[in-house]
């Protein structure tokens, strides 16, 4: 069916709340499991829209319709109309007649998603009251009423919008390889992006599929050409998993991607130094930076420090003022009175303190001219307004800001440091996972509020611009700019990148984009600058959570967001039985944890991380995967791709003479590894072992046909060989 290609609004909200439901024309003949509701089409609704229509097909068809208080503003897409199953529903998501309208009681999720967290709850109970068993996906930023509502309400996932991009911005700011981390329980993980180094043992020499074994598992492989020593991963190619072959070598200069466990004893692996702490240390350095610096250099800061605040000013004002009233009433005493030039000087600060009568009325009949008196009176007069006065606003400046100076805050680090700017939402939690990691940091915020935030760390309020001077920008590690303005985002980047060139260093830049558009044409402009739009990589994980699954986390890989999904097998679910080899790559997952009901001799269910892949799935089995949004799309489909078919051909040893129980041992070693590799049914398996010399077609992925290959060599048949005939 034809839809409208323009959002409708009905005459009041109150007629579209009070409107009976009636069955829409295009529900009919679909599966109620493939209706969603978006509620709040802002910038993440909006991209929610987009990414939950991309895992429709023809066998799986969606309908999405979408709630919202008022008609969008800005379009994402210029075709979002046409997304859509029915015309924009303007009204209140909390009201059951809207919900009704939007058919709540057949759709499969309802992702509410609009900037008022308070209405997203209520109406999160409101479509639970309507279809006790719709998924909600709610969008909230109070971790511990989340965890809360996750316990309370079933099949409900609450996500915070600004704390799944935060790691992302965190781990791009530190710029020592890591690209993700993610915890799965007490577990930690780590996703690193390098370069192989010369005479690297762990790396260097060895097979791609070795490589990818436990403790590391490989995700990207990406040759580097002999004669481009600059060469730098990042094409589509090296994008998605398994794009390599299996036992092709990993030489020095090959970038590669990997996901490893960090060990409790390890996590030094994503934390930096501390702030440092020892004052001789920090004077040596004081001492050296003043040492380096040229005079006029140092005047001109001191000036435009001055300048940037108007107590500032006001002090110096009144300073100057202070010491020409001090050097002309010294002159005019020493030569009005007499007076030697050190008596003049001290009775001149007499008079600057408002003196007059403590100077002059004690004169005891010493002959003072008139107008020596009228112009220390003069003096007198404009201290008292200039200088006290200035006084004055220095105690009240202090006053107001409530005692700030008695608060030990850290001094800006001097180098290796991450500069944090904007202090918003995103940046908040950018701010606090790099203190978790005791990475060391300074803040810079418009907002004078923002400072008691952070006590521990170094805050500048006031003009972020001007600020910018003071942070050690040449000497820092990385610059995460994360202001709600994506031009000053992109000017704090481009002043970062020239300050960096004055010393012959690069700094790292991270910056927030407010759409993808922007984001992508920055990296043409910056090639070294990293831009992430918030709600683009919010908007998959909410996609991904409508589909029933948990996202515990997501980083970006070579233009593409990973989601960290974990999913539980169930009884109907299509993945029951299947290997882990299937799953990988016939979806192109990476699973890093299994955990089955199975136990152990102590009772505790047997937990795998970084799992092999010939692990079968059953219900009840708990499952952790790296999945792109493809990825998932095609387990929500069950569009596996199909293995290639390949030959096997066995000889039996000849180099050896078997006694019978070796031969039999042989036989049942082979047997078992070429039904736990291959999947193939066990007395199939025996009856072929046990008829050597002989042939069998199986169905193989590329990377199962080389590990099942490798494996029955290692078994005592290195006569075996694996052809590839057809796909």
């Amino acid at each position: 069916m034809q839809k409208s290609s323009k959002l409708i609004q009905p005459t009041s909200p109150d007629q579209a709340a009070n409107a009976s439901y009636t069955p829409l024309a295009y529900d009919k003949g679909l599966s109620d499991t493939d209706r969603f509701i978006v509620c709040g089409l802002g910038n993440l609704g909006q991209r929610c829209v987009i990414n939950l229509k991309s895992f429709a097909s023809k066998d799986c068809p969606i309908t999405i319709t979408a709630i919202d208080k008022d008609q969008p503003t800005t379009l994402e897409a210029v075709n979002l109309s046409s997304l859509l199953a029915q015309d924009l529903i303007i009204g209140d998501s909390r009201q059951e007649g809207i919900l009704e309208k939007a058919g709540i009681r057949r759709c499969r999720s309802i992702l509410l998603l609009s900037g008022d967290e308070n209405a997203n709850i209520e109406a999160a109970f409101a479509a639970r009251r309507l279809n006790p068993l719709v998924r909600l996906v709610v969008r909230s930023s109070r971790s511990s009423l989340n965890r809360l509502l996750e316990q309370q309400l079933d099949n409900c996932v609450a996500l915070d919008a600004a704390e799944l991009p935060a790691t992302a911005f965190v781990v791009a700011g530190l710029g020592d390889g890591t690209i993700g981390a993610f915890s799965i329980g007490e577990h930690q993980f780590r996703v690193a992006e390098r370069r192989v180094k010369s005479r690297e043992a762990r790396f260097e020499g060895l097979p791609a599929y070795s490589v990818g074994r436990t403790p590391y598992r490989l995700l990207t492989l990406n040759h580097s050409a002999p004669s481009d020593a600059s060469h730098q991963p990042g094409t589509k190619d090296t994008g998605t998993f398994y794009r390599w072959r299996p036992d092709a070598i990993v030489k020095a200069g090959d970038w590669i991607t990997y996901v490893e466990v960090i060990e409790p004893n390890n996590t030094a692996a994503l934390k930096a130094s501390t702030y440092p702490n020892n004052p001789l240390k920090q004077l040596g350095r004081t001492f050296r930076s003043f040492i380096q610096f040229q005079w006029w250099r140092k005047i001109n800061n001191g000036w435009q420090w001055i300048q940037e605040k108007q107590i500032r000013q006001m002090v110096f004002t009144g300073l100057v003022t202070a010491f020409c009233l001090e050097l002309g009433g010294a002159v005019l005493l020493k030569y009005g009175m007499e007076l030697s030039w050190h008596e003049a000087a001290f009775s001149s600060v007499i008079l600057l303190l408002g003196g007059y009568g403590d100077l002059f009325g004690g004169t005891n009949g010493v002959s003072v001219p008139w107008w020596v008196e009228l112009f220390s009176l003069l003096i007198t007069i404009v201290s008292i307004l200039v200088v006290l006065g200035t006084l004055g606003l220095v105690a009240d400046h202090i006053l107001s800001t409530r005692f700030e100076f008695l608060q030990k805050r850290h001094p800006v680090p001097h180098k290796d440091h991450v500069v944090v700017v904007g202090l918003g939402r995103v940046g908040s939690k950018v701010a606090t996972l790099l203190q978790e990691l005791k990475q060391p940091l300074v803040a810079l915020t418009s907002h004078q509020n923002k400072r008691d935030l952070f006590p521990h760390i170094p805050v500048l309020t006031g003009d972020i611009l001007r600020d910018l001077r003071k942070v050690n920008l040449a000497q820092a590690k990385s610059i995460i700019a994360l202001t709600d303005d994506q031009i000053l985002n992109l000017e704090i980047a481009l002043i970062a990148s020239d300050k960096a060139k004055d010393v012959g260093r690069k700094v790292g830049s991270v910056i927030r984009a407010n759409d993808q558009r922007f984001s992508d044409n920055l990296v043409n402009l910056l090639p070294n600058a990293t831009a992430f739009c918030p709600d683009e990589l919010s908007a998959q994980a909410y996609a991904g959570a409508a589909f029933g699954e948990r996202i515990l986390g997501l980083f970006a890989l070579h233009d593409q967001i990973i989601l960290v999904v974990e999913f539980h097998i169930t009884e109907d679910d299509t993945l029951v039985g299947k290997l882990l080899s299937e799953l990988a790559y016939g979806y192109g997952v990476v699973p890093i944890l299994y955990q089955t009901d199975s136990r152990r001799l102590d009772g505790r269910p047997i937990k795998v991380l970084i799992p092999s892949d010939i692990e079968r799935l059953k219900a009840g089995d708990h499952l952790v995967v790296l999945s792109s949004i493809d990825g998932l799309r095609k387990i929500e489909r069950g569009d596996i791709a199909p293995p290639w078919r390949w030959r096997l051909e066995v000889r039996p040893p000849t180099n050896q003479i078997l006694t019978d129980a070796a031969a039999r041992n042989l036989t049942d070693n082979a047997a078992h590894t070429l039904h736990i590799i291959s999947g193939c049914d066990l007395s199939r398996a025996r009856a072929f072992m046990g008829a050597l010399p002989g042939k069998i077609e199986l169905p193989l992925y590329k990377h199962q046909a080389y590990s099942l290959w490798q494996a029955l060599r290692r078994c005592g048949l290195p006569s075996a060989e694996l052809k590839q005939l057809t796909k």
